[in-house]
């Protein structure tokens, strides 16, 4: 039953992102956002769904991604094609906390390692640029652990330059 609430709500989830980027051109960065958003709820899904299965997190990159979508795909076809790429067409970065030491896509800041507990899976946003060990380029990066969701701030400035932008024909 639980397993079927927890699929419920990912579908609302899923459907108001949808809802929301369907009124924005599909270029527009905060269609993007939205979609990347999206694709991270299902993804972080999959890799909590691995985890309560196996009683640790696949291992770090897009094969750890393939084998937590074909486990949550088991039963229900989630992830047909496996994990999506990004709203920009990259892959999604993930790396468990077990491996942040030995790889270099694990963000960090002055604080230390985003999710030091966990595992980091994210998107390096419209800027291709993950800013591993820099914070400011880090902020348009689409992560799962910052439930404030600091980028958005980014993508609504964005948005407003190329809405701008697009009514005047440029």
């Amino acid at each position: 039953m639980l397993a079927f609430l927890g699929g419920t709500c990912l579908l609302a989830v899923l459907a108001g992102y949808l809802v929301l980027a369907l009124r924005l051109p599909q270029d527009a960065p905060l269609a993007r956002m939205y979609r990347s958003e999206a694709d991270l709820a299902g993804l972080v899904k999959a890799v909590e769904a691995y985890f309560r299965d196996h009683g640790q997190y696949p291992p770090a990159g897009p094969e750890g991604l393939r084998l937590a979508t074909d486990h949550l795909s088991r039963k229900a076809n989630y992830f047909p094609h496996g994990p999506p790429p990004d709203a920009w067409g990259r892959p999604y970065h993930y790396v468990p906390h077990t491996a942040y030491e030995a790889d270099p896509a694990a963000l960090r800041d002055q604080r230390g390692y985003g999710a030091p507990d966990r595992y980091q899976l994210y998107s390096m946003g419209g800027d291709a640029d993950a800013g591993v060990d820099d914070p400011e380029k880090q902020g348009d990066n689409i992560c799962s652990w910052d439930e404030a969701r600091s980028w958005r701030a980014a993508y609504r400035a964005r948005n407003k330059d190329f809405m701008r932008r697009r009514k005047q024909g440029r």
